[in-house]
């Protein structure tokens, strides 16, 4: 099939990441693939070796959907997957234009978090996990045409046996805002301070629009007399390197739909502890492949990796575990199988 897999704003952040992983899925299965971005974006795909990249100017919304309807008419693709809600809200009037016969492209939103409103202007849906995709057939859409396809990543490391340190390192990244619960980390962090245990916090990410940021974060750590044991790395581009001296990887965010940086935690052997969200739920196994805490409760996440310190004896077992369901669920080869037989159902 011709397909377009299209993105709006790019950023270093998880659905850019999904958006990479569907683009080489698609291209291993023999598929003519077109990439539509941004023309201001930060990210190159050229390493994907796709040899038709549409760029949108993004200055404005009438003349970018125009140069999106030329695009269509001119590539002829069968199917148009939106990662962007703006994406997503072009397709209802694109639908005019097939029903006049200029196009014939079959529209696909991918919901990446549990904003799904815009997903309803397409003509099928993939929804990272179960839960949103109940509330979009909750919502009316047609549960024939509402997928579940979790995300995964690139299993390329072999899992490795890693010993803890004295002062065991404890790791953090990711977009630096209220969501993603650095500050629950860091208070929690000041509690086993409290009790004696030795330790270094490695905090890894990028600062986005709005008032909680890394000074945000520096001022809490000072505030729990835990700054000098925090080592603020910034955004996080080698993460072999990151994980080869993190111990503990913890994913305290208060809302995680999926939550892509849990399993790059397991494909780097390293323990995970993250919050009861969706995602967490969703990934871990609390006690068998990971740890799961109560969200929101710095005190349980103390516990959990007082816990880890107190019973290292366990850390490979779990891990192993964390690396196998990794392997078995979430890797490219799931994702190919996956997206093979949706789109064998919207091909028909």
């Amino acid at each position: 099939m011709r397909i377009i897999n299209a993105i709006r704003a790019q950023n270093v952040g998880g659905v850019d990441q999904v958006f990479r992983n569907y683009t080489q899925v698609l291209l291993e299965s023999g598929h003519k693939v077109g990439l539509l971005i941004s023309e201001n974006k930060n990210c190159e795909y050229d390493f994907l070796e796709v040899k038709e990249i549409f760029k949108l100017k993004n200055k404005s919304q009438i003349g970018d959907f125009f140069n999106l309807l030329k695009i269509v008419i001119l590539f002829k693709p069968d199917i148009i997957i939106c990662h962007s809600n703006r994406l997503m809200s072009w397709m209802k009037f694109l639908r005019f234009f097939n029903k006049i016969g200029l196009t014939k492209a079959k529209s696909v939103a991918v919901n990446h978090g549990i904003s799904f409103s815009k997903s309803l202007n397409c003509d099928y849906i993939i929804n990272i996990n179960k839960e949103i995709n109940d509330l979009v057939v909750k919502a009316g859409f047609n549960s024939n045409k509402s997928f579940i396809l979790p995300n995964v990543i690139d299993v390329n490391l072999p899992f490795i046996k890693k010993s803890v340190k004295n002062a065991p390192v404890i790791g953090i990244y990711g977009r630096i805002e209220h969501r993603k619960g650095f500050d629950l980390l860091i208070k929690a962090s000041g509690i086993l301070a409290q009790r004696n245990y030795d330790f270094r916090l490695k905090i890894g990410g990028f600062e986005v629009p709005g008032n909680y940021n890394l000074q945000t974060l520096k001022n809490i750590a000072d505030k729990n007399n835990i700054l000098e044991k925090c080592d603020f790395v910034g955004v996080v581009k080698n993460k072999p390197n990151f994980f080869k001296d993190v111990d503990i990887f913890c994913v305290p965010s208060r809302e995680e739909p999926f939550g892509l940086v849990i399993l790059e935690g397991f494909l780097h052997s390293t323990l995970v502890i993250s919050s009861n969200t969706d995602g967490g739920k969703l990934l871990i196994e609390n006690g068998e492949d990971g740890l799961l805490f109560n969200n929101e409760d710095e005190k349980d996440l103390a516990a959990k990796i007082e816990l880890v310190l107190k019973s290292l004896e366990v850390y490979e077992k779990i891990t192993k575990k964390a690396f196998e369901k990794l392997e078995n669920k979430y890797s490219l080869k799931n994702l190919k199988k996956e997206m093979s037989e949706i789109l064998q159902v919207i091909a028909r």
